[in-house]
């Protein structure tokens, strides 16, 4: 039998997005009682707030000479870091501490193991999979971008040149 089909609703959409908002507690250690409250689910915005603070690093690691991002592997250790500190509580305690001290706390949560102890039990794959899946995306995006950019000014140069030939100059006429 057939499901009985329904308008969509503003409770229905509300009720979606809560979803999204609703955190869990992870135990880390349950000897010592330490836990982390974390969202199991990846909202889009939360998502698109994730990209925006790894674009914003890649700029200030640039801009002041720093010596991270030295190859692809540190990327994706801080773009998976980045996904810890998201989506945890973890956003809130990092909130106003400098660039340097982020990294500083993702190497001590690699060292002490809880760097992939939260990637591998506290997250779902799935979850992990789509933030880099959309990072893909946007970054396959703007590289079409800067392709379309760079024909646009070669088309410019190029019909620049062209006026400059078929105009003949003031002192010719």
């Amino acid at each position: 039998m057939a499901k009985r089909e329904t308008k969509l609703t503003l409770a229905d959409i509300q009720q979606n997005a809560d979803e999204f908002n609703k955190k869990q507690k992870f135990h880390i250690d349950k000897d010592q009682g330490k836990f982390i409250y974390y969202y199991p689910k990846f909202s889009k915005r939360k998502v698109t707030i994730l990209i925006n603070d790894l674009a914003s690093t890649i700029d200030y690691v640039q801009q002041n000479n720093l010596d991270f991002f030295k190859n692809d592997h540190e990327l994706q250790h801080y773009v998976l870091f980045l996904v810890i500190k998201h989506f945890t509580d973890l956003k809130t305690e990092l909130k106003d501490k400098s660039i340097e001290s982020h990294f500083a706390t993702m190497n001590n949560l690699v060292e002490i193991g809880w760097y992939d102890l939260f990637l591998t039990e506290m997250f779902t794959m799935q979850e992990i999979s789509n933030v880099l899946e959309e990072i893909s995306k946007r970054l396959n995006l703007s590289m079409q971008f800067l392709e379309l950019e760079k024909e646009l000014i070669h088309k410019i140069k190029s019909t620049d040149k062209d006026k400059l030939v078929k105009e003949p100059s003031l002192s010719t006429r």
